[in-house]
């Protein structure tokens, strides 16, 4: 139904209803444009990077659709410089078709700030429990740590199963007996989110692999320490606003959780860093991006026509 949708209905529905420009911004734009001018976003080059996380249909489908729909639209959007450059790796799509509109934190409803679950202080780690996330690792490190404190990880499987890495996590909680200190949330509301990050002592993003990492500015809204890994984009959106360590060594990932711990001088420098950072990010700039690349669009083809 997604592709039939996205491939027959909408361009048709678009035309009919006069529409110029058609913005999609999830990965796929109609391949039979038509008239219409069509903005694609490729969040990553995970298609590419992690095959096996696919099922050999969706990835098929994808390379022979989404990327040939994406080659010819007016432009390509990426979340990151990072991302950017991953993408015209693999899909040969000219780095001047491709334009960098950053992502910015989405806005939560009020909420109370005393509603958190858990009493004891704890880390957190909002999104999916896939494999490029990293989880097993977050979890190693976290069994150094003092036993008061918790790990709250929001979020529920991936829709592919070929990408989730619940049972590795299940196993490395089994393999350090903690179960009564990480905490599996499972899929929450935005207000129940908002509640774990108002509550946090810290925030930990150990991905190996991102294509942008929203996480990082929520975490910012609620002016928590943030640790980052060291790889992708995740030094380009963070900046001077986290601690980082490399993705690979438990024991610099527990450093930095102990850092937190302490509030250490190099977690307040990272706090002070972190407005500056924000101010950066807003989707009110990234719509005038949109709109901006459009109106670019547009003056080109009038000087090839």
């Amino acid at each position: 139904r997604f592709f039939w949708w996205k491939q027959v209905q909408l361009p048709l529905l678009a035309r009919g209803k006069g529409v110029t420009h058609l913005f999609c911004s999830d990965f796929f734009v109609p391949y039979f444009k038509m008239s219409l001018k069509t903005i694609a976003v490729l969040h990553d080059a995970f298609f590419w990077e992690y095959p096996l996380h696919y099922s050999a249909g969706w990835l098929c489908i994808f390379k022979a659709v989404a990327v040939a729909g994406a080659k010819k639209s007016m432009a390509v959007i990426a979340p990151s410089e990072y991302a950017k450059k991953q993408i015209a790796l693999h899909t040969g799509i000219n780095l001047d078709h491709i334009k960098v509109v950053y992502e910015a934190p989405k806005t939560f409803a009020p909420i109370n700030p005393q509603s958190a679950q858990e009493s004891a202080p704890y880390f957190l780690h909002v999104g999916t429990l896939a494999k490029h996330k990293n989880l097993p690792l977050l979890i190693e490190a976290f069994a150094k740590l003092d036993k008061h404190l918790k790990l709250v990880l929001v979020g529920g499987a991936p829709s592919s199963v070929h990408n989730s890495d619940v049972p590795n996590i299940k196993a490395a909680i089994q393999k350090h007996n903690l179960q009564n200190q990480v905490v599996l949330t499972g899929y929450l509301s935005n207000a129940e989110v908002a509640s774990w990050y108002a509550n946090a002592l810290g925030y930990v993003f150990p991905s190996y692999n991102e294509g942008f990492g929203l996480p990082i500015l929520e975490a910012m809204q609620y002016k928590l320490p943030i640790i980052a890994a060291n790889n992708t984009c995740l030094p380009e959106i963070a900046q001077g606003g986290a601690l980082y360590f490399d993705p690979s060594n438990t024991d610099q990932l527990a450093v930095q959780m102990q850092a937190i711990v302490t509030n250490t001088p190099a977690v307040m420098a990272t706090l002070e860093a972190q407005p500056a950072v924000l101010q950066q990010f807003s989707w009110d700039k990234a719509a005038a991006s949109f709109v901006a690349i459009a109106l670019d669009g547009l003056k080109n083809a009038s000087k090839h026509a």
